[in-house]
C-alpha cells in the first residue's frame, strides 16, 4: 500500500529507517512512499536512489541529500508560507 507524505512531514518518514543505511536499502524501504511536493508528487524511493551519497549516517544526512535532489532550500521547507515575508524588492 502506498503512503502519501507531504514534504513538510518527510522527517518523520526518514526517522523510521535504521541508520546507518546504504542508499539502495533506503530506496527500497521508501519505494512505497509517494512524496507530495508543492504541485507535484514523486516516489520517495526513486528520489533516494538519485542522491549522490552511497550511505547515510543519520536522517539529517539523508534529508540534506533529498533537499539537494528536489532543489528545496532548508528555510523554504521548514517555514510555513504565512511566515515568509512578501517583500519583492
Amino acid at each position: 500500500m502506498t503512503r502519501h507524505v507531504e514534504y513538510a512531514h518527510i522527517e518523520a518518514v526518514l526517522d523510521d529507517l535504521s541508520y546507518p543505511v546504504l542508499r539502495p536499502d533506503a530506496a527500497a524501504d521508501l519505494e512505497d512512499v509517494t512524496l507530495v511536493l508543492a504541485e507535484d508528487e514523486t516516489n520517495l524511493g526513486v528520489l533516494v536512489s538519485e542522491t549522490d551519497s552511497d550511505a547515510f549516517r543519520t536522517p539529517e544526512d539523508l534529508l540534506v541529500e533529498l533537499e539537494d535532489t528536489v532543489g528545496v532550500a532548508n528555510e523554504a521547507v521548514r517555514a510555513p508560507a504565512a511566515e515568509t515575508d512578501g517583500d519583492e524588492g
